[in-house]
């Protein structure tokens, strides 16, 4: 198997419809789908019953116990800068960048567990995380088309090895 693609980014950036795309020939993990089902619990119910320091602690390891192709992470993956040290030793780090307004738009009247702060809240969240974004190995553009991103990560695949 080659190194895992590590895909991040902020909520609202289009991991999800990206990962529907590529896991159509591709083996794919989302984190967070693998989170709900081990648990038995949505992540909004997970958070408001244990909080996010507990959800933090199970996603770093469901991310240490994940194998495939790609692995899609949650939004703040990048919080722990262990998890970032382990998809850097491990694979490759590819971030989806969208404008904040764009990942508002997508977002805002989801039943995220962080959305329910407010947009100015999650502004500030969106500012804090950006530059830990921006250290991944590489940062796409995610207002390109799904499929344009699928075929660019193809291509990186084809190079990372």
């Amino acid at each position: 198997m080659t190194k895992p693609f590590y895909i991040i980014g902020f909520m609202g950036t289009g991991k999800s419809s990206l990962k529907q795309y590529l896991a159509k020939s591709n083996h794919v993990i989302d984190l967070d789908e693998l989170f709900e089902t081990l648990t038995g619990m949505d992540i909004p119910s997970y958070f408001d019953r244990y909080g996010e320091t507990a959800f933090r602690l199970e996603e770093s390891r469901l991310l240490r116990n994940a194998r495939a192709d790609y692995v899609v992470t949650g939004g703040g993956i990048v919080e722990r800068e262990a998890n970032v040290d382990w998809m850097r030793a491990k694979g490759v780090i590819i971030a989806l960048d969208l404008a904040f307004e764009t990942c508002w738009e997508r977002i805002k009247d989801s039943d995220r567990p962080l959305v329910r702060n407010g947009k100015a809240a999650v502004h500030a969240l969106y500012e804090r995380r950006r530059p830990l974004y921006a250290r991944a190995d590489h940062v796409l553009d995610s207002s390109l088309s799904t499929e344009a991103i699928a075929h660019i990560l193809e291509q990186l695949k084809e190079e990372e090895g």
